[in-house]
C-alpha cells in the first residue's frame, strides 16, 4: 500500500496542529501551558505554596529575592481519522485505494512523530483502530488499513461519525466523498467542532463524478440505497450536472471557511505524492 520510497518521505513530515488538548501522557509537542519539560520559558516571583525545588538559588544569591523557573509543558497530539467506507467510496477501485493510502499515510506520519492515532472506518466490517502511539505500530497500522472492508448498509456516513466522535482528540480528519445530504454533513462537522477539535475535511471524488463523459440511455442505480432511475444523458444533462456539482463544492468550501474548517478537494486521478507533499503542505496540514 505504501511504497518504501513513500514511507521514507513520510518520516520527514509532521501533522500540524493549532491546538493541543490536555492528554493522559506526555508527548513531544510543545504546549503553551507550563509544565515539567526541559524547555525553559521564563521566571516569576515565588508565591507561598510554590514548589521550593523550582526556586533558582543562584538568582537569590545575587538579588536576595526568590524566583522560580518555569518550563513549557510537552503534550502528545491525538489525531482521529474518519474513513468513509460506504459503497459510493469503495465501489470505484482507484478512489477506494487512494482513500486508504491517504488514511495510512496520515497515520504513518503521526506514529513516526509519537502522536496518538485513531482510525475509525465508518460503516466497515472492521472495528476502530484506537489510540495507537509509536513506530512499533507502523506495520500493524498499514496492514489494518489495507484490509479494511466496507459492509452493506444504507445508513449515512455523517450520521455514524456523529456517534463515534473521539472527544479527546485535538485533530479530526474526515475522508469522504460527501455523496449524501449536505445538511447531515454540516451537523456532524459542527458536533466535532463542539468538542474543541481542529477539523480537516478531505473531499475525495472520482474524475467521472466531477465531469462524466458517458452519453446515452442508462438505468442509474444508487450504490447505497439500490434505488434506480432511468436517465437519458445528453450534453445539456452533463452540463447541468457539472454546474450542480460545482455549486455543491463551492457551498462546502464556503461553509468550511466560515466555520474555520480546513477543506481540500482531491480527485482519484491525482498522485498521492502530489496530494501529500504539495497540496497538504500548502494547506498547512503537514510540514
Amino acid at each position: 500500500m505504501l511504497s518504501a520510497k513513500l514511507s521514507r518521505q513520510l518520516q520527514a513530515y509532521s501533522i500540524q496542529s493549532g491546538k493541543l488538548k490536555r492528554s493522559w501522557q506526555k508527548g513531544s509537542r510543545k504546549s503553551s501551558r507550563f509544565g515539567s519539560s526541559h524547555d525553559f520559558s521564563d521566571y516569576r516571583v515565588y508565591q507561598p505554596g510554590d514548589d521550593l525545588r523550582q526556586v533558582d538559588w543562584n538568582i537569590y544569591a545575587r538579588t536576595n529575592k526568590h524566583y522560580i523557573k518555569r518550563y513549557l509543558d510537552e503534550q502528545e497530539l491525538s489525531v482521529s481519522i474518519y474513513l468513509d467506507c460506504t459503497k459510493s467510496m469503495s465501489l470505484l477501485p482507484n478512489k477506494w485505494e487512494l482513500a486508504k493510502q491517504l488514511t495510512a499515510s496520515i497515520a504513518y506520519i503521526g506514529l513516526c512523530n509519537d502522536d496518538r492515532i485513531s482510525i475509525i472506518p465508518v460503516h466497515s466490517e472492521d472495528a476502530p483502530y484506537l489510540y495507537r502511539k509509536g513506530k512499533s505500530y507502523l506495520y500493524e497500522m498499514v496492514r489494518v488499513v489495507e484490509n479494511i472492508k466496507p459492509k452493506e448498509t444504507t445508513a449515512l456516513f455523517s450520521e455514524e461519525v456523529a456517534q463515534t466522535i473521539q472527544r479527546k482528540s485535538s485533530i479530526s480528519i474526515v475522508i469522504t466523498d460527501l455523496m449524501e445530504p449536505i445538511s447531515s454533513v454540516e451537523l456532524t462537522l459542527k458536533k466535532i467542532q463542539a468538542n474543541r477539535q481542529q477539523v480537516l475535511l478531505l473531499h475525495l471524488v472520482d474524475k467521472e463524478e466531477l465531469e462524466p463523459t458517458f452519453t446515452g440511455d442508462f438505468l442509474l442505480e444508487d450504490s447505497e440505497t439500490k434505488q434506480g432511475v432511468n436517465v437519458t444523458v445528453t450534453d445539456y444533462t452533463r452540463k447541468s450536472y457539472v454546474t450542480k456539482m460545482n455549486n455543491r463544492i463551492e457551498y462546502m468550501k464556503s461553509f468550511c471557511f466560515e466555520r474555520g474548517i480546513s477543506y481540500l478537494l482531491c480527485s482519484s486521478s491525482e498522485k498521492i505524492e502530489d496530494i501529500l507533499f504539495k497540496r497538504m503542505t500548502s494547506q498547512g496540514w503537514i510540514r
